[in-house]
């Protein structure tokens, strides 16, 4: 079995033990009382470098990355750095990460903050606003299409910004042919580890310019972030290069 199969058959039994302590009415209940959440997507703007700034604690392939996971003092200093937006893991299992880092961020940043976690689900997407989010992944690997834009277009109607992810062509195609705007390609093949950010240049080349182009992972320096902006990049999703540096802010600055 893969990974992204076995973090989603993980997670599933946390998610239905919420379901039971807060079904889905009532959550639907309680996100009525909301107000109107940041676009995501006005965070990409063409006379900049627009980086989305990932707090993460751990990943699968890296074990631990930030041992003092410090991730309220993060999120201000990225902010301060000039962070377009940031992303919260929330997958317990694998990165460590929690919904309620996602709340807490969400109170002392104003900047738009992307939910990144294995979503199959609209109840997860429901969990995701409620706590902060002002856009969800989705993961095409996961979902069947009819999955993938069920899910997307829920998530639109709640307001929320959907970013949706590809590894390859023919799950690029299943994105473009929705309507999906932010289409990020991830430079690491979440089935093997393996990470080709030559793949990535060939993909961006194939996002129409209406979209927005998000290159996600693998980036470590300046000049490739350069070199994904020439192929078309829009934005950058950029976790642990941040996360390892001493300093999240001054590396941000660096990359910038």
């Amino acid at each position: 079995m893969n990974i992204l199969k076995q973090i989603v058959l993980d997670l599933q039994p946390q998610v239905e033990e919420r379901k039971q302590r807060v079904p889905l009415p009532e959550l639907l209940k309680q996100l009525a009382d909301l107000p109107p959440v940041a676009d995501f997507s006005a965070a990409f703007r063409p006379d900049r470098s627009n980086i989305i700034a990932e707090l993460k604690k751990a990943s699968p392939s890296k074990g631990i990355l930030r041992a003092d996971f410090n991730y309220c003092d993060c999120a201000v200093e990225l902010e301060a750095a000039g962070a377009a937006a940031l992303s919260v893991l929330t997958e317990r299992n694998y990165f460590q990460g929690s919904l309620e880092y996602l709340q807490e961020v969400s109170r002392i940043v104003k900047i738009p903050l992307l939910c990144k976690d294995f979503i199959v689900e609209p109840y997860q997407i429901c969990e995701a606003k409620l706590h902060g989010a002002s856009a969800i992944l989705l993961i095409a690997a996961l979902l069947t299409p009819t999955e993938l834009h069920r899910l997307a277009d829920f998530a639109m109607d709640l307001g929320l910004s959907v970013l949706g992810e590809a590894h390859n062509e023919a799950e690029l195609t299943v994105l473009l042919d929705g309507g999906i705007r932010l289409i990020g390609i991830n430079a690491r093949n979440l089935k093997t580890f393996a990470c080709d950010l030559e793949l990535v240049k060939h993909l961006l080349a194939q996002i129409p310019s209406e979209r927005i182009a998000i290159a996600e992972s693998a980036i470590k320096n300046r000049a490739e972030l350069l070199a994904l902006k020439q192929a078309g990049a829009r934005g950058f999703l950029i976790g642990e290069t941040l996360m390892r540096a001493e300093h999240p802010g001054e590396k941000l600055k660096e990359l910038l």
